[in-house]
């Protein structure tokens, strides 16, 4: 396996109110795809409890952004207690989920994703040396442009949790 590097370590949202949550986990897969990146799916679980609904949702897509490097993301998605509530949100009655939601982003880059530079030491320390002294300028271009990939996701999820709220909730589930 390649050199993998950490660029975004734990961007982190943390939100409790009404939120369609399916709606959210397209939104974010649809921001992705838009981006370039190729979908992997790692985790899509659901869990009954006494409180709720709990769900623990995560995808790792991945973007090749040249023969040598490619681009990770990975985001994690996780909800607690859902349950379905009625909401008016501009006069109009209709049922929503309320949850806390935790949203956290990592994002990676992995450089010779093919292993073409592990077949023997000499190539692997070479890797190195041009890693980290020769195409450092390049590299740190690439890792702007995931950083700036990371915080444009980020922003969108927090511009779609606050649309609901302006949502009132008129009745609690037993």
């Amino acid at each position: 396996m390649g050199h993998l590097k950490i660029v975004v370590d734990h961007e982190k949202i943390d939100y409790n109110g009404p939120v369609n949550v399916s709606d959210l986990l397209r939104m974010i897969e649809n921001f992705l795809f838009e981006r370039g990146f190729d979908k992997r799916q790692d985790k899509d679980f659901e869990q009954h409890t006494s409180h709720g609904k709990f769900i623990e949702w995560q995808i790792a897509p991945w973007k090749k952004v040249t023969d040598y490097i490619r681009y990770i993301v990975k985001v994690r998605v996780l909800g607690y207690d859902i349950l379905k509530t009625d909401v008016v949100s501009n006069g109009k009655k209709s049922r929503i989920d309320t949850a806390r939601i935790i949203i956290v982003i990592d994002g990676f880059m992995e450089y010779d994703y093919d292993n073409y530079w592990d077949d023997k030491p000499i190539l692997f320390f070479l890797r190195t040396i041009y890693d980290y002294f020769i195409f450092k300028a390049y590299t740190e271009r690439f890792e702007h442009r995931l950083v700036h990939d990371i915080n444009h996701l980020h922003h969108n999820i927090e511009k779609f949790l606050n649309l609901y709220g302006h949502y009132t909730v008129i009745s609690k589930p037993a």
